[in-house]
C-alpha cells in the first residue's frame, strides 16, 4: 500500500518526533514523507488530505511535531484497518502537566449520551488503556480525538466535504472553540464514518517533557 507520513505544524518537528519517524517499521508499503511549515494547524491538515489524495495514497498517517511515536505503531494500527484509527497520548492539561487523562474520548457516558465538548470526564486514561489490552482488545470505537498520530484512508477525504479541518465556534452548555482535529471528527460523525483508537498505540507526547502514558 502507499501512505503518506506527514507532520503539520507552524513551527518545527521536535527531535524525537522526527527520530521515531525515522525508525518507524514500515513493512513493505510504500511511503512518502511531507513537512507540511509555516502554516496554522487546520490549513496545514488540509494539504496534507489534498496531497494524500493527489498522490492517490491509500493512506494518510498524521503525526504531531511533539508526538513521539512507538516503532511499530503504524503497522499495529494497519491490523484490521480502520477508516480512521488514531494512536493515544497523554492530555495537555492547562497548566501543561500530566493528568493521567487521555486524547481520546469514549464513545458515549454512563447515560449513552455522546459527548463532544470533551471535558476530562469523558477521556480514557492510561489505567483504562491498560485494561483493554489487559483484556485482549485491540481497537475500540470511540466519539473522536486528537489527531496526533492518526491513520487515516485517504477515501474519506474524498467523502467528506471541503474543508476537512476547521477551527469553529460551537454553542451548547460548554460553549467554546471547536479545534481543527474535533472538527473532522464531526464530520466523520455526521458522514457515519466510525473512528477507532488502537489501545496498543500509545505515544510519548511533550508536555514539559516527552510523556509516556503509564
Amino acid at each position: 500500500m502507499k501512505i503518506l507520513i506527514a507532520v503539520p505544524t507552524f513551527e518545527n518537528i521536535t527531535p524525537d518526533t522526527f527520530k521515531s519517524i525515522y525508525d518507524l517499521d514500515k513493512g513493505d508499503h510504500e511511503c512518502f514523507f511531507e513537512f507540511v511549515r509555516g502554516y496554522d494547524c487546520a490549513t496545514a491538515r488540509n494539504k496534507i488530505a489534498q496531497l494524500g489524495i493527489d498522490l492517490e495514497t491509500d493512506y494518510v498517517f498524521m503525526v504531531d511535531n511533539d508526538v513521539k511515536l512507538p516503532k511499530d505503531v503504524m503497522l499495529m494500527m494497519l491490523d484490521d484497518p480502520k477508516d480512521v484509527c488514531i494512536g493515544y497520548y497523554a492530555h495537555r492539561s492547562p497548566s501543561n502537566e500530566y493528568t493521567g487523562n487521555m486524547c481520546v474520548c469514549r464513545l458515549a457516558d454512563k447515560n449513552g449520551n455522546n459527548y463532544f465538548n470533551y471535558p476530562l470526564e469523558s477521556q480514557y486514561t492510561a489505567e483504562d488503556m491498560k485494561k483493554f489490552r489487559q483484556d485482549g482488545r485491540k481497537k475500540i470505537r470511540i466519539h473522536g480525538g486528537g489527531m496526533g498520530c492518526a491513520l487515516i484512508r485517504t477515501n474519506v477525504f474524498r467523502r467528506l466535504k471541503y474543508p476537512w479541518f476547521d477551527w469553529v465556534n460551537y454553542s451548547g452548555p460548554h460553549r467554546g472553540m471547536l479545534s481543527e482535529d474535533l472538527f473532522f471528527c464531526e464530520l466523520c460523525r455526521k458522514s457515519d464514518i466510525p473512528i477507532y483508537t488502537d489501545v496498543r498505540a500509545a505515544c510519548g507526547h511533550l508536555l514539559r517533557h516527552m510523556q509516556w502514558p503509564e
